[in-house]
């Protein structure tokens, strides 16, 4: 947006993308819509991308103090409870007048939690795109955030929640992602789609519907499916393609496949406009069929993200996912017989597992290693909230202090940590070694079944040729200059000059140094 043309009613909004892991290889969709919505009515936005920035806290904070905005924008999953925590705490001590608003998960699962708990003025339930043009307009004009749907706020002492917003049903109506204000040239369609020096391309990451309809016990997401039309999914695209460059792109709904005459639909439409860049989408293992991926195949789809979960039919059953072991193993040989790439996460804890199930898991991992040309860790089980595993959890009080927990599961950033026990059968110990122990198993039945691939994934996640790799990588993506101050970069942390800016961790830890303390008055910087 031009400076000259910002109006009396123009707003100063500072945007914040929290740290998840500190990489970029997804784009926040979520805060760029509400970027692009509030660009479009007229507002002047700024943005701090911590994913990318990653500035230490010292810059951070001379970042929150020295500019000026009316408004501080923030949210994302839960996962980034102590991040958001902080910088609306710090905010509220150093510009009192600011308002500030956090959407994402963080609010929509446990909305009265953290209003309580923080120093949010203004939490917005599930989409915040018409909310928050609604928030502005009620705080601009004096009017009372009563009549604001959508929102959770604080009146005193008492939490307030607004009535539901009902969902945007036509998602065309929205502005695409505000790619130029989170500088996705400079970064993010630069990181590769893949790790390969010869397969890097530049990705870029778009949402093509909102919502999933399966009920999994231990994930939260909006049920009611809405779908963009295939003609405003290949116009972005299409600008992507010729805009920035981009040869890949990572389709990032909950479920890509939720309806298959769409699916086919967009894929004809892929083939028919010659668009020629390479995809990858999220699939089910009951819902696929040879047909269906093949046309898949033939429009550039070239990996297939799967839930799978658990290999035991107990423990499906029992967290609702609708699918057997059977399934699970022909899914995959089907997707790898169509020419696209088969992934798949595994849980290791949920509620029902036991020493018998977690055999079965690793049997069923061990069928489909046959058709894959790769393999991944466990995670475990971790209960967010707005999940039905969570509030399992807090039935059966393995979860105490909510805030503890959302400060913990924050501290560990990842589920491939152990944070907590879903389990009656086996201990902490016994869960930490198991994982340990099958992980070594499947990775050494991997090796004996594709003994090229293992030894390429072993080398390149256990020895320095990964960054050799990286660097390789970097120079084709965005040239020699670049790859030169990475390497530059990587020198100086060897030699202790500086922090690894690729390692950094956002923990309580981070919050007490340089004379700023998390909780009570901080000191001036």
């Amino acid at each position: 947006m031009i400076e000259s043309i910002l109006n009396s009613r123009s707003k100063r909004i500072l945007i914040v993308s929290p740290p998840y892991r500190l990489s970029q290889v997804g784009f926040p969709l979520g805060l760029m819509y509400i970027a692009a919505v509030l660009e479009r009515a007229g507002h002047h936005i700024e943005v701090i991308d911590m994913d990318v920035d990653n500035l230490p806290m010292d810059d951070y904070i001379r970042e929150l103090k020295t500019r000026s905005y009316d408004y501080f924008l923030t949210g994302g999953m839960i996962t980034c409870w102590n991040f958001i925590d902080f910088s609306c705490k710090f905010i509220k001590e150093i510009k009192p007048a600011v308002k500030i608003v956090v959407g994402g998960g963080i609010v929509s699962s446990t909305p009265n939690s953290l209003i309580s708990a923080t120093a949010v003025d203004i939490g917005c339930i599930g989409e915040g795109e018409d909310t928050i043009l609604d928030i502005i307009d009620a705080y601009e004009n004096n009017t009372p955030l009563a009549n604001v749907s959508g929102i959770v706020y604080k009146d005193g002492d008492k939490v307030i929640e607004t009535g539901h917003r009902p969902d945007i049903q036509n998602l065309d109506v929205l502005p695409f992602p505000a790619w130029d204000l989170f500088n996705v040239e400079k970064t993010y369609i630069k990181y590769p789609s893949h790790f390969s020096f010869l397969r890097a391309k530049r990705s870029a990451s778009i949402y093509t519907t909102r919502g999933c309809p399966f009920q999994c016990t231990f994930c939260y997401t909006e049920k009611a499916v809405r779908q963009r039309s295939i003609a405003n999914v290949i116009a972005e695209i299409k600008e992507l393609k010729e805009r920035y460059g981009v040869g890949h792109i990572n389709i990032s709904d909950d479920l890509f496949v939720v309806r298959k005459k769409r699916t086919i639909e967009f894929c004809e439409a892929m083939i028919k406009n010659k668009i020629n860049v390479t995809w990858s989408a999220t699939g089910r293992c009951n819902i696929i069929d040879p047909e269906f991926l093949k046309i898949m195949k033939a429009a550039g789809c070239d990996f297939m993200g799967l839930g799978i979960e658990s290999g035991s039919a107990q423990v499906l059953k029992a967290i609702k996912k609708n699918q057997t072991p059977e399934q699970i193993v022909e899914a995959v040989k089907m997707v790898q017989k169509a020419g696209i790439i088969p992934g798949g996460t595994f849980i290791l804890g949920l509620p029902p597992e036991t020493k018998e199930t977690v055999r079965e898991t690793v049997n069923t991992y061990k069928a489909i290693n046959t058709y894959r040309n790769h393999v991944n860790r466990f995670f475990f089980a971790t209960p967010y909230p707005g999940t039905p595993l969570y509030d399992e959890m807090k039935q059966k009080n393995r979860i105490g202090d909510e805030i503890k927990f959302f400060e913990k599961l924050s501290e560990k950033g990842d589920a491939i940590d152990f944070v907590i026990n879903c389990t009656n059968a086996l201990s902490d110990q016994e869960l930490i070694t198991i994982k340990q122990e099958i992980e070594a198993e499947v990775f050494s039945d991997f090796m004996r079944k594709h003994p090229w691939e293992a030894f390429s994934q072993y080398v390149s996640e256990k020895t320095k040729w990964r960054k050799i790799n990286n660097l390789l990588v970097e120079m084709k993506l965005k040239g020699f200059r670049e790859a030169i101050r990475l390497l530059i970069v990587k020198l100086k942390v060897v030699l202790k000059l500086m922090q690894d800016p690729y390692q950094r961790r956002w923990d309580k830890k981070s919050y007490t140094h340089s004379n700023i303390m998390y909780e009570g008055r901080m000191a001036t910087f």
